[in-house]
């Protein structure tokens, strides 16, 4: 039986999501010591580099999708069935920051296919759980995700397809905004769809996944730990205050939703 991570990452003019990946993936070899395959375009492919893929796969990527920002190269995640090369998968954003050994847990548990359905974010642990809308399910999150090559995962891979192609349908029944395809609404429905529309606990990784907020500054450490500050704003009725707290996270993964703090990271 193999095991290995595959990392989907395709430039945009905003952001180097292949160097991102190269960051990524070094962190995996270090934490778990897995092998990793990236999915990429001949474009961003880098001239010259000095870390060497397992793997490097090229597809043709779809440029439908963006943010505020600008071009996001999100989708055709659902792909990632047919092209891993390991009959366990561990499926990456390239921003996830991988801190500890933990993964290797649903590595080694995993029947089908496992995924986050609850989340914390540091330094604001009472912040809601995401849902979809009110009149759907709350979210599941393709952030970090392991897989086997089962009937079961296939399907919901499948399934991913099918929602990607008719994201505006699946929006309309379940009251969502469907302007920006975000894989983890899509992974919801899918998830959802293949179980009957019923909750499996087995397709749950069973922990919380940690985000770090835009309002949180990430510094490198070393190569086991990195530093936080959270930067609070106070509103009195003469000037906004400032606060500040500082916290060092080791033995812990995350997940950047900062990118240009996590490029100044990549690049520092």
């Amino acid at each position: 039986m193999t095991r290995g991570a595959i990392l989907f990452a395709f430039n945009s003019p905003k952001f180097d999501y292949y160097s991102m990946a190269e960051f990524t993936a070094k962190r995996i070899n270090h934490f778990l010591n897995i092998p990793v395959t990236i999915v990429t375009d001949e474009s961003s492919l880098p001239e010259n580099s000095d870390y060497k893929f397992d793997n490097i796969i090229l597809v043709e990527p779809d440029i439908s999708n963006s943010r505020d920002w600008g071009i996001w190269i999100n989708k055709g995640r659902y792909q990632a069935y047919e092209l891993s090369p390991y009959d366990t998968t561990l499926l990456l954003d390239v921003d996830y920051v991988v801190n500890s050994d933990k993964l290797l847990r649903s590595l080694e548990t995993c029947t089908d296919f496992a995924c986050h359905d609850t989340t914390s974010f540091l330094m604001q642990p009472n912040l809601p759980q995401e849902i979809l809308s009110a009149y759907s399910y709350k979210t599941l999150w393709a952030t970090a995700v392991v897989f086997n090559k089962t009937n079961k995962a296939k399907q919901i891979f499948e399934c991913l397809e099918m929602i990607q192609k008719n994201f505006d349908h699946y929006a309309n029944i379940h009251s969502f905004i469907s302007v920006t395809f975000r894989n983890d609404y899509a992974l919801t429905l899918a998830v959802n769809i293949a179980n009957g529309h019923l909750i499996d606990r087995e397709d749950m990784i069973p922990w919380n996944l940690m985000h770090i907020g835009k309002n949180t500054q990430v510094y490198k450490n070393n190569q086991d730990a990195l530093d936080t500050e959270y930067t609070i704003m106070f509103d009195n009725w003469k000037n906004g205050k400032i606060k500040k707290e500082y916290i060092t996270v080791k033995d812990m993964d995350f997940h950047m939703m900062n990118k240009e703090n996590f490029m100044e990271i990549v690049n520092g």
